[in-house]
């Protein structure tokens, strides 16, 4: 439901050695922590380092060092404790501010992180990790401008430095320049051939673009050079959805196989909860999400918090990431305890989420941007279940239940491609609630246009060649009728003229196209929706926020009812909604129901007309009903696990 992102990583590991003088035992013993440490043996030279520390406590580059070993580790409190000590022993050191620097940063403290840094850069202004680094805290504190422009320092003062390129990428993808962006990471991979940060953010750009098997062939390759890198493993698993060419099975193994690889070794060998074994008790619901703010999945899960009945359950929140706004605040409102887990470590967290006595954790992000499986993978609740944010199983085998559908997910046909139980809830997975009051135009567009108008807000990577094909099918056989494709990637050239001549390739003049980058404010984007008179659900990777704002600004839909959850959302929302004659069996039959309705004036008006209406007598805006069926669910998972023995 939303793109993976990931920064490239800051320089905050560069270690320092002792000025070269006399071999007194105290510089031997630095000197053999330092090669440890540089050959990779961490566990000896934290053991030398902390011996060099014993006999000299304020041993400047033993404190620097050691401070980057505990970072790795997540030791977070002492390292920065460490790198305090190295700052004050030679505090004209710019190597040593500028880690410390990172490690503020990574803490929330960009302002304290900032004026390190340009302490450090007027010690040595040709320092190019430092205006590398200045450039992620200034991105962090919203100064993006001011970092673009010190990471264009950092390679003037060295061209070859490639993880500033991979940075001028991710400043490029930023704003949109994606085939700028796509030919910095490639640069970054040319100086540094296995970079981890460079490939990952190629294949994000990739997919972004909808060159999605390049994407997937990028994942692939720099799995190949990091197979332990669970982040990568992640985002393979997302881009494989957006292809026809991966069966269900093929994506479910990568699934287990990435829950085998990453997951299970963190599982706790005998795990004993204390909670209250009460079948009946209130419940302490904890949801875990990156989210909690203006994101599409606050579209579904604000309305479920909200009206949660707190004699059944209590919630907890747990935000995952650093965003905050003003729908943040709502969702503060809507939790008994708020408990940021940002800063953590995912066993740190993990035990945070044991001592507060969670009976079922709810994971909301699934292998998408910011996401914390690796948490759940240490089992800190008795239950464990996944919705929302994710269209597939986790993979993960200490995950127990995924909350889905009987349309998304029909009985007996899509249970063995999750690692987790169904729990299937009546008449729909989701409740909507939209960021603004459904004012749809009153009549359809074709009327004053005198033609009809198909439209798709989606991801642009859902708009595979596939997809394209099957939309140009549909213009050709409705004579004089146009499609309007809106996405953020259309806003850099190169990518618009690339769709542009895909659609040419199929026969249907650009000049009938309309491709449009992304429209802001809200108010804007939801009205482009009065240009559209029949919505274009794209395959096999549905839309659920964009098919749920056409709706409620009366746009009908016409989905592809595919094999599995990805390729079926489409269907579950429409049949929510009373528009199960909206649903295709196979692409011929997409074509020709959205052939027939663009042919059906009547239909079309009456449907614009009565959508609001329709929307709000539907169990997808029935929020109450949709909580006690949340509710429901969580009661039963409950009395599933006391039955099961409780340990």
């Amino acid at each position: 439901m939303k793109k993976q992102f990931h920064k490239p990583l800051r320089k905050g590991g560069r270690t320092s050695a002792a000025p070269s003088g006399s071999a007194s035992p105290t510089a031997t013993r630095f000197a053999t922590a330092l090669a440890a440490h540089q050959a990779g043996r961490t566990d000896e030279a934290e053991a030398g380092y902390r011996a060099v520390l014993d006999r000299e406590p304020a041993h400047p580059h033993a404190n620097n060092n050691l401070g980057i070993l505990l970072r790795m580790a997540g030791r977070i409190a002492e390292a920065i404790q460490r790198y305090r000590s190295a700052v004050a022993a030679i505090p004209e050191d710019p190597g040593v501010r500028s880690n410390l620097a990172v490690l503020m940063s990574d803490r929330g403290q960009g302002r304290e992180a900032a004026a390190l840094l340009r302490t450090a850069l007027a010690l040595r202004p040709d320092y190019a990790e430092g205006f590398f680094n200045f450039s992620n805290v200034l991105r962090g504190l919203g100064r993006v401008a001011e970092g673009r422009a010190a990471c264009a320092r950092a390679l003037t003062i060295r061209p070859d430095f490639a993880e500033a390129h991979a940075n001028m990428g991710d400043f490029l993808r930023g704003a949109g320049d994606l085939s700028a962006a796509v030919a910095s990471f490639q640069t970054a991979l040319r100086l540094r051939p296995a970079m981890v940060e460079a490939f990952n953010n190629l294949g994000e750009t990739l997919k972004e673009q909808g060159r999605v098997e390049e994407a997937i062939q990028t994942f692939q390759t720099a799995l190949g050079h990091h197979p332990g890198h669970p982040l990568i493993h992640s985002n393979l698993l997302f881009a494989l959805h957006y292809t026809p060419s991966r069966p269900p099975e093929a994506i479910h193994a990568a699934h287990v196989a990435w829950g085998e690889r990453h997951a299970r070794p963190l599982l706790p060998a005998d795990r004993r909860f204390r909670n209250d074994r009460s079948p009946d008790r209130r419940l302490r619901i904890g949801y875990v999400s990156p989210d909690f703010c203006t994101h599409s999945c606050a579209f579904f899960s604000e309305p479920l918090l909200r009206a949660h009945d707190r004699s059944a359950v209590e919630v907890v929140c747990y935000p995952i990431s650093r965003r905050e706004d003003v729908t943040t605040a709502r969702f503060k409102t809507l939790a008994d305890r708020w408990v940021p887990l940002t800063g953590m470590g995912d066993a740190e967290a993990a035990a945070v989420i044991e001592r507060d006595g969670i009976d079922i954790l709810v994971d909301l992000a699934g292998h998408t941007g910011d996401s914390r499986l690796l948490v759940f993978a240490r089992r800190p609740a008795p239950v464990q279940a996944t919705w929302l944010g994710y269209p597939d199983t986790s993979g993960l085998p200490m995950m127990d239940f995924r909350i889905t559908d009987g349309i998304a997910d029909p009985m007996n046909v899509t249970d063995g491609w999750h690692t987790e139980r169904l729990a299937r809830l009546p008449s729909g997975f989701l409740a909507f609630q939209p960021a603004l009051p459904a004012e749809p135009n009153p009549e359809p567009p074709s009327v004053a246009a005198g033609h009809v108008t198909f439209g798709s807000f989606n991801n642009l990577s859902k708009v595979t060649p596939d997809v394209v094909a099957v939309w140009a099918a549909i213009l050709k056989r409705v004579p004089g009728s146009r499609l309007i494709v809106k996405s953020k990637p259309l806003g850099d050239g190169p990518t618009r003229e690339a769709y542009a001549r895909l659609f040419e390739a199929h026969g249907v003049e650009r000049d009938r196209i309309d491709l449009l980058t992304r429209i802001d404010p809200a108010s804007n984007h939801f009205r482009a929706y009065d240009r559209l008179d029949i919505a274009l659900d794209p395959f096999p990777y549905n839309g659920t926020t964009t098919t749920c704002e056409a709706l409620w600004m009366g746009v009908p839909v016409v989905t592809l009812l595919g094999t599995h959850h990805v390729a079926r959302v489409g269907a579950s929302l429409l049949a929510q909604c009373g528009l199960v004659d909206l649903i295709a069996g196979d692409p011929a039959d997409y074509v020709r129901r959205a052939v027939d309705l663009a042919g059906d004036p009547a239909r079309l008006a009456d449907l614009r007309a009565g959508m609001t209406a329709r929307l709000r007598a539907s169990s997808l805006t029935d929020y109450a009903g949709f909580a006690r069926k949340m509710e429901a669910a969580y009661r039963a998972m409950w009395r599933d696990w006391l039955a099961r023995g409780a340990p």
